[in-house]
């Protein structure tokens, strides 16, 4: 990655103005098959889903560490089994519309975006402690279904080791650096890390923080934002995306 990438810039890695954060949340059951159905029919082009590993080993779509707050169970996923997690309820928080939805596997994920021809933001969400198991094995059965001349992907996550295997296994997936508060050298963040892209919160999105980002080059989005006004004014000042519950944002 150049060092001074406002001298150089890059060809944009996501080309649409909103990615839907897991899905349509505000209309389906987060990070599950009706709720990218439900983006999809509002108009995104993109969707960020969550990955994590069972006890036994299989990534499946879910954000939290453990299944209380969207499902029917309790725990952590990573003392579940695979099929302990299929019997859990995805559906409950949302009434008897979703009764029944499933917590998705990963390759049901990739079958749905691949048959949609939509893009793609995986976030490596691994359990603390399971940085290198989750990045290793969701890569993997991602590289065994991803078509690899399908550029509509990127591999996202918090945790700086598990984005280094991901360049070990998909050298030429693209990856981005998620933090809670954006760098005073968001280039050299980047360059150190191997990654192409660098999401942040929302909540830290002040004047000086969207300039220095906008300065500097690099690719970046802010996430979660929900308010048009506040995404229409992310825009203007240099974010390239935002990540939004509401697929069919205006702004």
């Amino acid at each position: 990655m150049p060092k001074n990438q406002s001298e150089m810039p890059s060809p944009r890695i996501v080309n649409s103005r909103l990615i839907a954060h897991r899905g349509a949340p505000l209309l389906a059951p987060e990070n599950t098959l009706p709720s990218f159905q439900a983006a999809v029919d509002k108009g995104a082009t993109w969707i960020e889903v969550d990955v994590k590993l069972t006890r036994d080993m299989h990534p499946v779509i879910i954000h939290d560490d453990a299944v209380n707050r969207t499902t029917s169970g309790k725990g952590y996923v990573a003392n579940l089994t695979l099929q302990e997690i299929r019997a859990l309820d995805a559906g409950i928080a949302y009434g008897h519309i979703f009764k029944g939805v499933k917590i998705p596997t990963l390759a049901e994920t990739i079958g749905f975006v691949l048959d949609k021809g939509i893009g793609l933001q995986l976030e490596l969400k691994p359990t603390s402690g399971q940085e290198t198991e989750t990045a290793e094995i969701a890569l993997h059965q991602l590289k065994s279904l991803w078509p690899a001349n399908n550029n509509s992907l990127f591999i996202s996550s918090f945790s700086e080791r598990s984005l280094q295997i991901a360049e070990n296994i998909l050298p030429d997936v693209a990856r981005c650096l998620a933090v809670c508060v954006p760098p005073e050298d968001p280039a050299e963040l980047l360059e150190r890390t191997g990654c192409q892209i660098l999401h942040f919160l929302a909540d830290f999105a002040t004047d000086n923080n969207i300039k220095r980002l906008a300065d500097s080059g690099i690719e970046f989005a802010i996430a979660t934002v929900n308010d048009p006004v506040a995404a229409r004014r992310y825009i203007d000042m240099g974010a390239q995306t935002i990540l939004s519950d509401i697929p069919d944002l205006e702004f």
